[in-house]
């Protein structure tokens, strides 16, 4: 009779959201179209690994890009490429007390103050990668 001493892994995919950092250099991509885009390679001490955590492998979900201090042309660059693509914008607004209302469409409202920042992660099945781009 068999009976196994340690369970078999398998394998796990964790979805992590990186803290933001002022540019992201070191890294290439690949893929692209249905099957996603991957990091095909990173080097070792490049901000893309020290500060972003990023790993070969690891399939790029989405992107923020933040627009303080960011140039008026290179805003409209950005926008325009992601014109074509599914995008969601962090917004702030300027309302009055008359105006708040709860409307069906808005997801969330964020009204800013002290919280505890927490990290998300999300587990599902497993990917692979293909072949590239570099950053």
């Amino acid at each position: 009779i068999f009976t196994p001493t340690a369970e078999v892994s398998k394998p796990l995919e964790i979805v992590v959201e990186t803290e933001a950092e002022a540019g992201a250099s070191g890294y290439s991509v690949t893929g692209g179209g249905e099957r996603g885009i991957f990091v095909k390679d990173v080097l070792k001490d490049s901000p893309a690994a020290k500060h972003l955590s990023l790993q070969q492998g690891d399939q790029l979900l989405s992107a923020k890009v933040y627009f303080d201090n960011v140039r008026y042309e290179d805003a409209l660059k950005i926008l325009q490429c992601a014109e074509p693509y599914k995008v969601s914008f962090q917004l702030k607004r300027t309302i009055t007390g008359a105006e708040i209302t709860t409307r069906p469409r808005v997801p969330s409202v964020e009204v800013k103050g002290p919280k505890a920042k927490m990290a998300k992660m999300v587990t599902r099945g497993s990917g692979r990668p293909c072949a590239g781009w570099r950053f």
